[in-house]
C-alpha cells in the first residue's frame, strides 16, 4: 500500500510521518500489498475549535469501494490511532459483506445446478 501523508496546519516531521506509517502497515491485511491500493492520510491542527486534532484517512483500492473515516481529538497520536482503528472495522465490514456475497451466489449456482436438471 502507498501512503500519500498530508498535514494541514502542522509540519509532518519524520516522527510523526513513521508513527501513520507504522500504524497504517496493520490495514494491510485487508487492503493487501497489491497495486493501485493507496492510502491518504490528512493530519490536521483545528485552532478554532478548543485545540483539537484531525486525521482523516481514505482508502482507494481497485475494484472496491472507497472508504474513508474522520476522527477529532485533543491528541494528534491519540486522533490517528482513533481513525485507524474505525478503518480497520470498516474494511473487515467491507471484506465480510463481500465474502457472504460470494458464499451466497455459489450457493445458489450450486442448488441450481443440482435441483434444475
Amino acid at each position: 500500500m502507498r501512503y500519500n501523508i498530508k498535514g494541514t496546519g502542522l509540519e509532518v516531521t519524520g516522527d510523526v510521518r513513521g508513527y501513520v506509517e507504522k500504524r497504517l502497515r496493520a490495514l494491510d491485511k485487508f487492503t493487501g500489498t497489491g497495486e493501485g491500493v493507496r492510502a491518504d492520510v490528512e493530519v490536521e491542527f483545528l485552532k478554532d475549535e478548543e485545540k483539537q486534532y484531525r486525521a482523516e484517512i481514505m482508502v482507494y483500492a481497485p475494484g472496491a469501494e472507497t472508504q474513508r473515516v474522520e476522527v477529532r481529538a485533543r491528541a494528534l497520536f491519540e486522533a490517528v490511532d482513533i481513525a485507524v482503528g474505525e478503518m480497520s472495522r470498516e474494511l473487515d465490514s467491507g471484506k465480510k459483506k463481500q465474502q457472504h456475497l460470494l458464499r451466497r451466489t455459489a450457493l445458489r449456482i450450486k442448488n441450481a445446478l443440482r435441483f434444475g436438471r
